[in-house]
């Protein structure tokens, strides 16, 4: 039975490192893939759980030189799929907590290292300029020593790396700090010469410790985006009782169907619709829009939204897992932990760049023994590569931008599945739209009332006809005339009857009324000529026509349309802006779609597709060289998402549409592809400017060391600098503009 399980790993200090463990776990037998992020020291492995233990998948990674702590209370969830790129299990707070607690210690322990280190290297600085007897080498020794202590990782984790053919980044630390101290210690213990070099060991100790410290800090601020989610969900609830008492319960406790009272200010518990009242609810949080959302009886509420200043019940209807912001916390997780190509790119080049490495560091030392050189030149030239050579800021280039790439999206009600779409959004050349629900807003709403009498009294009858069915169409001519009539009593009409799919018919004030179709007030012989015109030009803008006849005269019509969404057209003119073709596919019809489309500036309309139409269209697309992203929210639209090079998916869509889809909008919102897609830019112009910053350094670093022209303390110092800069670029992403 297929499960992933999740750990934190200590010990990991570049990219190579995640290489090394990956490989590990996939020997064992029984594990099917395993993934380890650098930047937040995490590693998902799914396995058969009859086939293999997590203790022993412990222990693979302990043989491999790192520590390992499973992550507790996780569920386990079965897959259909080998790849636990796309798995995340259902975390809690106490979990969260708890690996909040162990993210703290570790930095605590960092500081107390540096600590250490620091204060033996001031002495061995300031301790010959006030001693300089025969006890003098002996003291610096011994500070040396504690130095190494401070540091002693670098040599449990990277000479047993070295021995077994897996050289990282503690490996060379380890040889350049290890072959300074030993050569400052036999000059002190078996020569004369006081050409020792007790201070460089301290110092490119203490800063590749500080730079390990404030690394460790910065990656901290780089997963904020997941404790302010965790945050966000309230602790208690108020329960209404079957009694009508009130009773304040734990959050995690509600049940599905459970009555809950939201008092103004609070925090919504789970997920629910109201039941009695009305709402004006902030729902920035979960959807990034800071307007609040006017709510009604029976509208669906979000938990972890704010209530406004009226007092309302709901009913539970998600709780735990199920919520909103649950699916929300489990695919940032999901993000955070997969890979993109470029990524595993630079993980192979950094196992290579490791082993290049230590063949230049052996090399210059071979030289400048060549050319008569003195072994203490030799020997400061090779630490000098060793350390400036450091691929630590290689590893993090890519990670920790998506990480916090992945956190600014979801802060905007943006959620990418993986990092592989987050790195695909920015080729995109074409995006397809489904026209129901994407681009309008998936429910008809009455346009216009053309009454030919009295309106107040057509449209009351109309609405008392209508309120004995539950079409969609007639629930929107209901909430139209509530609008209009300012919440009409129905009246009480007779003989009412329904003919499916057609309309109505009732009596009052022995008259007989009629409400429906054209076609169906045709067949019950009511005089339509007098509006023929109007019918027919309504049909050509793409409105559906609902006529109202009092006896079998028309009376008035209801011009309904499936309403555009406010910020559809905006984001298409966005998205021409940015060179990018607009197509729509959409299964209704020529006349609808088409005014649809020229109304909202798009590119391309393609009617009455079915399914496989809108596959078929994406893949005609793919062949003309276009990347093309299909935003849809139905079930229909299931295998276009899955077709298209990326699938967007809206966040009030079916559960298989989100499923499919690689971005999910929360809100439904067009805009949103447009940030989507600043987003996904300005990540991967993050990640190179990361890696350039790597590459470059290293590049230009180690034949000015291996010339003698670098001093290892400065290398230390540089190291230390390169991993830091790449972390706050990163962090960048969380103040850039997505507009």
């Amino acid at each position: 039975m297929h499960q992933t399980r999740q750990f934190t790993i200590s010990g990991m200090d570049c990219a190579s490192c995640v290489n090394h463990i990956e490989k590990d776990l996939k020997k064992v037998s029984g594990v099917h893939n395993a993934v380890v992020n650098f930047a937040t020291e995490k590693a998902a492995v799914t396995f058969d759980d009859e086939k293999v233990t997590v203790h022993t998948l412990v222990e693979t990674i302990k043989k491999a030189g790192y520590l390992a702590v499973i992550v507790e209370n996780r569920k386990s969830i079965h897959h259909q799929t080998q790849n636990a790129e796309h798995l995340a299990d259902e975390g809690s707070h106490h979990e969260h907590d708890h690996a909040r607690s162990e993210n703290l210690a570790h930095i605590k322990n960092r500081f107390k290292k540096f600590l250490i280190a620091l204060f033996a290297t001031l002495v061995i600085v300031l301790f010959p300029m006030i001693y300089t007897g025969n006890a003098q080498g002996f003291i610096l020794l011994v500070m040396g020593s504690i130095v190494l202590y401070a540091g002693k990782e670098f040599f449990t984790i990277g000479f047993p790396a070295l021995i077994k053919l897996r050289p990282g980044m503690d490996t060379l630390v380890a040889l350049g700090v290890g072959a300074a101290f030993v050569y400052s210690t036999f000059i002190i213990t078996k020569t004369t010469s006081q050409n020792e070099y007790f201070m460089d060991v301290g110092i490119i100790t203490t800063f590749i410790l500080l730079g390990r410290y404030l690394e460790a800090r910065a990656k901290g601020k780089a997963s904020e985006a997941i404790k302010k989610l965790l945050g966000l969900t309230p602790k208690e609830a108020h329960k209404v009782e079957t009694n009508g008492s009130i009773t304040t319960i734990l959050a995690e406790n509600i049940h599905i169907d459970d009555i809950l009272l939201i008092k103004p200010g609070e925090k919504i518990p789970v997920d629910g619709v109201i039941t009695f009242g009305t709402a004006t609810i902030d729902e920035s949080m979960i959807t990034g829009e800071s307007i609040p959302v006017d709510k009604n009886k029976g509208d669906a509420v979000i938990g972890a939204t704010i209530n406004g200043h009226i007092t309302f019940k709901m009913r539970a209807k998600k709780v735990g897992k199920d919520t909103v912001l649950s699916h929300i916390i489990k695919l940032v997780e999901t993000a955070q932990m997969s890979k993109a190509p470029i990524q595993k790119l630079v993980e192979v080049v950094s196992h290579y760049f490791v082993w290049g490495v230590i063949a230049v560091a052996i090399i210059t030392f071979i030289a400048w023994i060549a050319v008569n050189a003195s072994a203490s030149t030799a020997l400061i030239a090779t630490v000098a590569v060793l350390i400036i050579a450091c691929p630590c800021a290689l590893g993090l280039a890519t990670p920790i931008s998506i990480v916090v790439g992945s956190g600014r999206g979801a802060s905007a009600g943006i959620l990418i599945k993986n990092s592989e779409a987050l790195e695909k959004t920015q080729k995109i050349t074409t995006i397809a739209f489904d026209k129901t629900g994407t681009i309008t807003k998936g429910k008809p709403d009455v346009h216009e009332w053309i009454p030919t009498n009295s309106h107040d009294h057509a449209l009351l009858i109309a609405f008392s006809l209508e309120t004995h069915s539950e079409h969609p169409l007639a629930n929107a001519i209901v909430r139209f005339a509530i609008r209009s009539l300012k919440n009409p009593v129905p009246l009480s009409l007779s003989f009412v009857k329904a003919i499916s799919g057609k309309g109505i018919v009732g009596k009052w004030d022995e008259h007989e009324y009629r409400i429906g179709s054209i076609s169906f007030l045709r067949e019950q012989n009511v005089d339509i000529a007098p509006f023929e015109g109007k019918i027919d030009h309504a049909v050509e803008q793409g409105f559906t026509v609902v006529g109202f006849a009092e006896n079998y005269n028309l009376e008035g019509l209801f011009l309904l349309r499936d309403e555009i969404k406010e910020t559809s057209a905006a984001a298409v003119a966005a998205l021409k802006k940015k060179n990018i073709k607009t197509v729509m596919l959409t299964g209704d019809n020529k006349i609808v779609a088409s005014a649809i489309g020229k109304e909202i500036g798009i590119d391309e309309v393609y009617a009455e597709c079915m399914p496989s139409d809108k596959v078929r269209i994406i893949q005609d697309l793919q062949r003309r060289g276009e990347f093309v992203a299909m935003a849809g929210d139905g079930i229909n639209d299931s295998p276009a998402l899955a077709s298209a090079d990326v699938g967007i998916a809206m966040g009030h869509g079916s559960d298989i549409a989100m499923e499919t889809g690689e971005i999910i909008l929360v809100q439904g919102d067009l805009s949103k592809t447009v940030e989507a897609l600043q987003l996904s830019r300005a990540t991967l112009k993050n990640i190179k400017q990361n890696l350039f910053w790597a590459f470059g350094y290293n590049t230009l670093g180690i034949p000015v060391a291996a010339f003698g022209l670098l001093n290892p303390k400065i290398s230390a110092a540089a190291m230390a600098l390169s991993s830091i800069s790449v972390v706050l670029n990163a962090l960048r992403l969380k103040k850039i503009s997505l507009m």
